[in-house]
């Protein structure tokens, strides 16, 4: 089904052998919404995929709620201030003191995009540490940040639907929807995420049409971005070599484990938690290539 190969799996290996993700998301709002499910389903996907640690960095108030959601994460706490504010340089030395193990971060599901969550966003891309999944409001940050403020030296995966997309083209003068240019123009790889998903690097752009409407379902997003993390991980030490290749596995991995819900059950009704359970039979099915 795929040129791509899945990351080897060490039979002696253990949990350093597969990487750490760290997922930085969730809020609550000056205006009192809160978001904890995106956070935890993205750190829950990270693991079935086959990583084997992640860690949750939210909002100090929110952790343990976050925490309940993803149990088997360890969680970092980020400062906040009076009003709920995240401190950007507390939030940053904590990220760096605590997750500094960890292969590849994510970052944006449920984390909102005021100016706080723009400094932080702006300081980890700044970095050519290590790659970087930037999805839901990560991606929105990203298209308010001054072109000034920002200097994108992490290898990145983008993971927008068509209006993020949108938003991030216009930001940076990318006219259409062209998903190679908008990488070309960004030096990362695009997904762009809709019916038929297109995933480019700038050079290479792959069309895959295995999705359906089954994923239409809120938290769906935050899932996949976990599953690329996941994969991504496992490729080791030489995990920036492999952006291109883990996105478009991701993206079929997640559209898999929707199929498998739809043929139980239709193709409507899924929740996103619903998908967790099938990412490894999903992986499985890939790699035998059935």
């Amino acid at each position: 089904m795929t040129s791509f190969s899945f990351p080897t799996r060490d039979e002696n290996g253990h949990k350093g052998t597969f990487g750490s993700v760290c997922v930085i998301g969730g809020q609550r709002s000056e205006d009192g919404a809160v978001m904890l499910g995106a956070p935890a389903l993205a750190a829950n996907a990270a693991m079935r995929s086959g990583c084997g640690k992640v860690m949750l960095a939210m909002p100090q108030p929110l952790l343990q709620s976050g925490l309940s959601m993803a149990p088997v994460a360890t969680g970092i706490e980020l400062p906040v201030d009076e009003v709920g504010r995240l401190i950007p340089s507390a939030a940053i030395e904590a990220i760096d003191t605590h997750a500094a193990g960890c292969r590849c971060l994510v970052i944006g599901p449920g984390f909102g995009c005021d100016w706080s969550q723009q400094q932080i966003l702006a300081t980890l891309l700044s970095r050519e540490d290590r790659p970087i999944i930037l999805d839901a409001d990560g991606i929105n940050a990203f298209a308010q940040l001054e072109s000034g403020q920002l200097e994108l030296k992490a290898p990145t995966i983008m993971t927008p639907h068509v209006g993020e997309f949108t938003r991030l083209a216009n930001a940076n003068g990318v006219s259409g929807q062209s998903v190679e240019a908008l990488a070309q123009a960004l030096g990362c790889v695009v997904v762009l995420k809709s019916s038929t998903t297109h995933i480019s690097n700038g050079v290479e752009t792959i069309q895959d049409d295995s999705g359906s409407v089954v994923l239409a379902t809120g938290g769906s997003g935050d899932v996949l971005s976990g599953i690329i993390a996941g994969l991504l991980s496992q490729f080791g030490v030489h995990c920036v070599e492999h952006l291109l290749q883990a996105a478009v596995l991701g993206v079929r991995v997640h559209a898999l484990s929707g199929e498998l819900f739809a043929s139980e059950f239709g193709n409507s009704g899924m929740l996103a938690t619903d998908l967790l359970d099938r990412i490894p039979k999903a992986i499985a099915t890939l790699k035998k290539g059935v």
